[in-house]
């Protein structure tokens, strides 16, 4: 129920790792957007969709995590 008065864009940028098995397990803010409520929901945006099964052997990193990278925009 907020508003966030703005004429500029707002990015979030995360990295996402996961376990082969598609657990979570950590989500990392790179860049923050500058509002930290912005930054806290979109990093429990990935926390309250885990787990993510099944993920492709193919982004299967040789560690055996998947790392993706996720930007979360709120257009100004």
């Amino acid at each position: 129920g907020r508003y966030l008065a703005s004429d500029t864009d707002r990015v979030t940028k995360l990295i996402v790792i996961l376990d082969k098995s598609g657990n979570l397990v950590k989500v990392q803010v790179l860049k923050e957007s500058g509002v930290t409520d912005l930054d806290d929901a979109a990093t429990e945006a990935f926390q309250s969709a885990s787990p993510f099964p099944n993920p492709p052997a193919g982004i299967i990193d040789p560690d055996g995590t998947v790392k993706i990278r996720w930007d979360f925009v709120l257009e100004g």
